[in-house]
Parts: structure tokens; sequence; C-alpha cells
């Protein structure tokens, strides 16, 4: 069972009514009725309330002969209303997790006469308004609250309780909520951890490839200091290099490096994928010379080096802080209508936060219901394509977004839309 609601007994606030003996029409012989202390009575005579008879003995003389008296005992006092939920509800941020809970809520029974006569299963009823409080509450906390031991879960569930009126509806009136165990079940690829662990390998795998892309440069450096680089070399083995070099100073690149006057070993030494943000011009000032000279009109032309080969046209500038990057996506994500927008920074397995990001965009539908785009930055985001996962009602959707399949670092407005097309 999902929950506990099948244990529920009414009989524990409310007990069924009892023929009340009145004995006979003859002084002495008076029947009387017996209420305990934390107990009362709703008394009906021929089927209709007459009154509420407090603790205490009662003699019975005060109703008519010819009319049957019955008696619902109500339970008056504090009590306490278990609450069970297993594998039944889950929180939505970072990612869909379902929880187990356990809750207690105190109660006591404010009007006996509604809880006896006009509700017919009252304590049924105060647990069904209990569960969907605590569903409405749940969907929208983060795990935030499984560390907080659900202070938050409780407090709102309370307030919705109060805010429900139930002391005029059910005659029960609710004074606190308790959450006494709230806990993370393991529901696969769904589960925090795993999604986690996912993320730490992609990063390491990031570094990695960072770490053999650096290995690569250092062995190209090495060589190209401890050998003459030559034109023919350069045609051959950076054939990139030499194409820019021509365009910037034409065929007199040539002849400078025949010379030793123009060592392309500085422009070798830097990563490959720094090359194209490099001017070779630069490397005639080292020797003294004006770079205009090499292009006769004493003006060096506009490098075509200055622009990132790697980028196509219109492609945003990659930043260098990520933070900032994130701010910009924020902006422009708040301008569409309907979104809502939650961010986390992320934290590496130790809790230090390792400059990566997680976004939550709820998206409204056309047809109705929201699709819900959980989205993950890592920390060379925008050069590093993030992750997504979609949620159309609550259920894990299938997508293939194709701007992560042609990714060059746009924004996340594009994704939303295509997401907001592919899906209305």
């Amino acid at each position: 069972m999902p929950n506990n609601r099948h244990q529920i007994d009414d009989m524990d606030i409310v007990r069924p009514a009892q023929l009340l003996d009145k004995g006979l029409p003859i002084p002495g012989l008076v029947g009387r009725f017996v209420v305990e202390e934390g107990w009362c009575a709703v008394i009906t005579e021929g089927g209709m309330f007459r009154e509420i008879l407090p603790p205490g003995h009662h003699p019975l003389n005060r109703y008519s002969f010819w009319r049957d008296a019955k008696a619902y005992v109500v339970d008056t006092r504090i009590q306490t209303l278990k609450v069970l939920s297993k594998d039944e509800m889950a929180i939505q941020r970072p990612y869909p997790m379902k929880i187990n809970l356990d809750l207690s809520v105190e109660y006591r029974v404010a009007d006996p006469r509604r809880v006896a006569l006009e509700v017919k299963t009252p304590l049924t009823a105060l647990f069904d308004r209990v569960m969907q409080s605590v569903r409405a509450i749940v969907v929208n906390a983060s795990y935030e609250e499984i560390q907080t031991q659900g202070e938050g879960i409780a407090t709102g569930t309370l307030q919705r309780l109060q805010a429900m009126q139930l002391r005029s509806i059910l005659g029960i009136e609710v004074f606190n909520v308790l959450v006494n165990s709230i806990s993370v079940m393991d529901v696969g690829d769904d589960s925090l951890a795993v999604r986690q662990q996912q993320k730490f390998d992609v990063i390491e795998q990031q570094q990695a490839k960072e770490y053999m892309r650096t290995r690569d440069w250092q062995l190209e450096s090495q060589i190209a200091q401890q050998s003459k680089v030559s034109w023919e070399w350069l045609l051959m083995h950076r054939p990139e290099i030499a194409q820019q070099l021509i365009n910037t100073h034409g065929m007199l690149a040539k002849e400078m490096i025949d010379k030793g006057l123009l060592d392309p070993a500085g422009f070798l030494n830097q990563p490959t994928s720094m090359a194209g943000s490099l001017d070779p011009s630069g490397m005639l000032a080292s020797l003294g010379m004006p770079s205009g000279l090499l292009t006769g009109s004493g003006v060096a032309p506009q490098s075509p080096m200055n622009i990132n080969p790697s980028r196509s046209p219109g492609q945003p500038p990659a930043p260098g802080d990520i933070h900032s990057r994130i701010r910009d996506e924020l902006n422009m994500l708040e301008k569409l209508p309907g979104v809502k927008i939650d961010t986390k920074a992320g934290t590496d397995a130790r809790g230090v936060p390792d400059g990566s990001y997680d976004l939550r965009i709820i998206i409204p539908r056309t047809s109705g219901g929201n699709i819900v785009l959980y989205v993950a930055c890592f920390s060379g985001y925008p050069q590093t394509p993030p992750a997504i996962d979609v949620e159309i009602d609550n259920q894990p959707t299938p997508f293939q977004s194709a701007a992560l399949r042609r990714w060059i670092g746009q924004y996340l407005v594009e994704i939303v839309r295509e997401v907001k097309q592919y899906f209305g």
C-alpha cells in the first residue's frame, strides 16, 4: 500500500449511536447516563438533535418516554493522526526523486455535533485533506528539504490545512504537523546520487581531454624549440598556420622564415585551440621591425586570425566567466512568456562549488499542463554543451535536440524554444 489510509478507524473519535434506557417514570427508577472525562455525548431525541452532554452523570427523565433518545459519544481530547506515505510522492528539484514520508498531525474535535451527525467519516476525511496538502507542498520542494528533515514541508502542510477551514467543514481543528521521518527512494537513473555521479564522470572525462591536449601541446612545443621550422615543414604539418601567414603577409612570409627573420616557433608553442587568436605580425615586433613593412603600405591589414576559425558566423563569443554567461542566460529566459526558472550552483563530492549550474525551467503548454526542462551546465560551459532532460506532466520524455547536435555555444533560449515548438 502506498499509504495507511486503510488503517484509519473513525470510531477513534466518535462511537456508533446507542439507545438510552430511560428507566420508568417512577421516582428512583429513572435511568442515568454517564459521560467520561475527555468525552462528550451528542443526544438526539426522536431522530433530531437535542443537546450535547458534558462529562458527568445525567438523569434521563428530561427526555420524553414516548420518543427514542440516542447518544453519540465523541472523544474531545487532543489526538495524533499518523500519516504514512511510501513511494507515492516525489520532489522535482534538482531531479525527480520519490520519497518516503512519516507525518504526525495533532488535532482535536472542535464541533462534536458536526462530527457525530453531519460528517460520515470525519477521521478519513481529515486524512484525505492532509494527503492533499502534503502533495501540493512536496511537488514544489527541493532536495534541501530532505536535508533539513522536512521542516518546510511540515510548515507548509499546516498552513494549507488551517486555510481549509476544517473546523466549520469537518468539525475538527488541527494544531500542528510534525515530520517524524523523510527519506529518498532509490529510483535508478532518476536518483540524485546517480545524477551527480554521471555529472562527475563527465567532468573527469573533460579534465582527461584537457590533460591530453596540454601534453600534446607540450610535446609539439619541445619539438618546435629543438628544430628549425622551415616553410616546407609548416606547409606539411601545420597548413592552417601557413595559410594564415600568407593571408596576412603574402609570400614574403616564406622569405622571412627562410632567412630566420620570422620565427613561427612562438606561434607553434601555443595550444592548437588558441592558434586562431594570435596575430603573426606580433612576432615581427619582437624583432624590432614594423609589421607594416611586409605589406608595403605601412599599415598592417586586418588579420583574419583575429577571428576564431572554429566559430561559425553569428555564434556568440565564448565568455571566460560561466557566472556571467548564466546571468545572460537567465535574462533571456525570463523574457519568455510564462516561463519559470529555478537555478542552483553545483558542488563536487566534498560540497565545494565546482563552477557548474543546474537549471529547472518550467514551460507552459498551449494544450494545458507544463513542460519541465532540466539543464546541467558544466564548468566548461558554453564551450561544453549542456545535458538536458525533459518531463511532460511529471513523466520523463525522450527528446533529441537539434541545437545540441550542432552545438557551437548557443544560448539555452534556443533549446527552450525548440522544446516548446516540439511538445506544444
